[in-house]
């Protein structure tokens, strides 16, 4: 199992390697499996497994490109994404995608927000390759707002010194609240056993209570 470190939800650094690290190994674990997991940058990790080099991906966002190249699991976390933007900006809600045409929009490259938004090519992107730079964007005024998980940005927020959160507003609406999923890797010959029985262990560790017990041990 191969992702990339994402916190406060998964990392190296974080105890049992986070709270989507545990629910994974303890769904897995109820049908028998021991996992292990390896950290890369994530463009690298789903290369790894679209090519066969690693089984699966761990918490990836569904979109329909995505689908035809992976199989994936049964959602298992749900993560709010929204758009972040500057006080001084002057906007706090938004219409529709393009009354946001005049602003300069922070996103991580490679990740899938919602398919709306991902397509929406008359938007001022501006890309950096993991969350903190994204965050640091933002800060620096390089962008007017960013795309961002509200928990990852306060995470990353917290961590910046000079900066703090009543500096900026989430915009309303919020672009999603997006489900976490497992890619397998289709070059797999087991991936269809292999999603199969975490989905069955993934229902286990919710009827029992386990589920529960794993958020409130992570603070969620």
């Amino acid at each position: 199992m191969v992702t990339t470190e994402w916190e406060p939800f998964y990392a190296s650094t974080l105890e049992a390697g986070g709270v989507v690290t545990d629910i994974v190994a303890s769904a897995f674990e109820r049908e028998g499996y021991q996992t292990t997991i390896e950290w890369y940058p994530w463009l690298r990790a789903m290369k790894l497994v679209e090519n066969g080099g690693a089984d699966m991906v761990m918490g990836a966002y569904y979109s329909e490109e995505r689908s035809r190249l992976y199989h994936f699991s049964d959602p298992f976390f749900n993560i709010d994404i929204g758009l972040i933007a500057l006080k001084e900006t002057g906007i706090s809600q938004y219409e529709d995608l393009k009354a946001l045409t005049p602003y300069k929009i922070g996103v991580n490259r490679g990740w899938a927000y919602t398919e709306e938004f991902d397509s929406a090519n008359f938007l001022n992107k501006e890309y950096a390759m993991n969350q903190i730079l994204v965050t640091r964007m933002l800060f620096a005024r390089r962008v007017d707002m960013i795309a961002a998980s509200l928990a990852v940005f306060q995470h990353e927020t917290n961590r910046l010194r000079y900066h703090n959160s009543s500096e900026v507003v989430v915009l309303s609406p919020l672009l999603d609240s997006k489900p976490l999923h497992l890619m397998f890797s289709r070059k797999n010959p087991d991936h269809l056993k292999l999603a199969n029985d975490f989905n069955r262990g993934l229902a286990k560790i919710r009827a029992d209570g386990s589920y529960g017990r794993i958020l409130a041990k992570h603070g969620f």
